[in-house]
Parts: C-alpha cells; structure tokens; sequence
C-alpha cells in the first residue's frame, strides 16, 4: 500500500502561519500521510503536482511558502508492464506575493463620496437625454 509521508519540503513558521488571514494549510501538504490504495492487479496511481511560489509579507519579514495544486488519477497497464506510481512535477514560473494593508477612515468615506457623486452624474446624463428625446418632434416654443 504506498504511503505518501511528505511530497515537499514546506516547513514555514506554524505561528506565522497561524496569523495570516488566507486558509493556505490545505494547499501546502495536500498529499501527506496519505495512503494510496490499490484494489485490482496492473493499476497505479499518477500524481501531478502544480508548485507555485507564494511570499507573504509578515511583519516586516518575508514568509515563503510554496503551494500545491495535486491531482491523482488511476491507471491501467497491460499485463506485461510492471506497474509505477509516478510524480510529475510542474512548477509555475509566477511567484504570488500577498501583503497587507490597513485603509483610514477619510480614504473609506472619499470612495463613498466618489460612488455617490458618479451616480448622481450619471442619472444627471440619462436625465437630460431623455428631457431631450421626449422633446423631439414637438414644437419648440420662442
């Protein structure tokens, strides 16, 4: 029965991790202690794994982690190959950075004003087309 213990070395800081505000723990060891079975003769297992970089800003130090993206499929042989668990491997070239960052109370309250003052310019523009259009054909007056 093949037993996966640890697929990748990703040992970070558990209290680090602990305080990051993402669920990240089900992508950083998806496969470990985690038994395989076989049921039938000439079958095995094919893992393929998707290694993306992530970098957290913690506290003014940099936390990497690497996340993990598997996916298993069983597979049949001929009577005559000898049956293989296989790991591919495919490592993303893009590295995701999460930081965190805090927003003051006026920055809030002038997004709310900009939002408010749009929408009282755009009800302004679909206001006066239609004063414009309900007005075509009638006569105007001097």
């Amino acid at each position: 029965e093949p037993y996966i213990r640890r697929v990748l070395k990703n040992d970070p800081d558990r209290k680090a991790l602990s305080t990051l505000p993402i669920d990240i723990d089900n992508k950083l060891w998806p496969m470990d202690n985690y038994a395989y079975v076989i049921h039938d003769l000439h079958q095995a297992h094919h893992h393929y794994l998707k290694i993306t970089s992530t970098n957290f800003d913690y506290k003014g130090r940099e936390l990497r982690i690497y996340q993990i993206l598997e996916q298993t499929q069983t597979v049949m042989y001929e009577e005559d190959v000898t049956p293989e668990a296989k790991f591919q491997y495919d490592l993303s070239p893009i590295s995701m950075l999460y930081t965190t960052s805090s927003r003051h109370w006026y920055d809030y309250l002038t997004s709310v004003m900009a939002i408010i003052g749009g929408s009282f310019t755009i009800v302004g523009f679909f206001e006066s087309y239609i004063h414009i259009l309900s007005n075509i054909g009638k006569p105007q007056r001097r």
